[in-house]
């Protein structure tokens, strides 16, 4: 139903998220840092990016992963990385901060959010085929 971008170094903990937001209908991205999303993305526009709090600070100078109309930044941290305080501006920019894989269902009803939020505010419409991504208008 919609495109998330998923960012983040560690393959095994991107592989299980994946899975759960393509078993939710999703179409998903995966790249080990933001560089390598915004090349994967190319003209495509996620709904949602969920990153990695470290590449959140590696790339705060660095592109940007463009989000469609309506769109959201989530950041995350794994179980066995150091919790890390992200500087304000992040923290600010950022919908919410999960750790996963243990908030994978509270992560899902973020996207849900977003999805229903954009949709309200007309940036987009969901189609019906799992394969669509959120259209702008």
């Amino acid at each position: 139903m919609a495109l998330v971008a998923v960012v983040g170094p560690n393959a095994a903990l991107l592989e299980g998220v994946s899975q759960t937001l393509v078993g939710a209908a999703h179409t998903v991205v995966i790249a080990q840092d933001v560089p390598e999303a915004v090349e994967a993305l190319r003209d495509s526009r996620p709904l949602v990016a969920i990153v990695d709090c470290d590449e959140m600070l590696k790339a705060q100078s660095s592109p940007r992963i463009p989000l469609a109309p309506g769109g959201a930044l989530i950041c995350y941290h794994s179980e066995e990385s150091e919790r890390v305080r992200l500087p304000f501006e992040l923290r600010r920019a950022a919908l919410a901060e999960l750790q996963l894989p243990l908030e994978r269902q509270r992560l899902l009803a973020l996207i849900r959010f977003v999805q229903d939020r954009a949709i309200a505010a007309g940036k987009g419409s969901i189609e019906d085929s799992p394969e669509s991504e959120l259209r702008t208008n």
